[in-house]
């Protein structure tokens, strides 16, 4: 009885080991993953955008698919961490927009405006998906879509112009100064 007990639990081990070996193995083989990446550079663009001020957003979104007849809708639930990236695009200054009075420079700038927006996918987090089935890629995609387009529209809310132009007195007055030995205005267009 005890022998037949003891080679009861020897194959309960043995069974059990080469279970938990066989698991490790197979992950082992059969998790690899392998990106090849064929890249060229296709265009190089000068810009003359100063960024002055970013706005980092968090947005807590539930996207809904409505079905047709009685199926269940699909909804997923995601917390979006966007960035929107404001300044003044000096590509845009003309000639016309500097002045100088003897002992004074005026500068005009252009209005300050949005330069880039973005979700951060590494922040953002998908929290829950119901009924997603097979169009669960397409929600989650439209639902970062429709935050994108929300997060610039917060942005706009939160008063960067004037954050921008501060930012840019306190930027460039010193650098003009310095360069011209003279007092430095800085307005800006309307």
């Amino acid at each position: 009885m005890k022998r037949i007990l003891v080679l009861l639990i020897l194959l309960i081990i043995v069974v059990c080991g080469s279970g938990i070996i066989g698991i490790v193995l197979y992950r082992s083989m059969t998790e690899k993953y392998k990106s090849e990446h064929l890249l060229s550079v296709d265009k190089i663009e000068k810009i003359g955008k100063l960024e002055l001020v970013k706005v980092n957003i968090k947005d807590v979104l539930e996207q809904t698919k409505e079905r047709p007849f009685f199926l269940p809708n699909a909804k997923a639930v995601l917390i979006i961490a966007g960035e929107v990236i404001a300044g003044i695009d000096l590509e845009k200054v003309q000639k016309d927009d500097i002045a100088d009075s003897g002992t004074q420079i005026t500068i005009t700038l252009p209005k300050p405006e949005i330069l880039m927006s973005k979700v951060n996918h590494e922040k953002s987090k998908i929290y829950n998906i119901e009924w997603g089935g097979f169009s669960t890629a397409n929600l989650v995609d439209e639902a970062y879509k429709t935050a994108e387009m929300t997060i610039i529209e917060e942005a706009g809310k939160t008063g960067y112009e004037e954050t921008c132009k501060n930012n840019a007195k306190a930027l460039l007055t010193p650098i003009f100064r310095e360069i011209s030995g003279k007092e430095i205005n800085i307005l800006f267009r309307n």
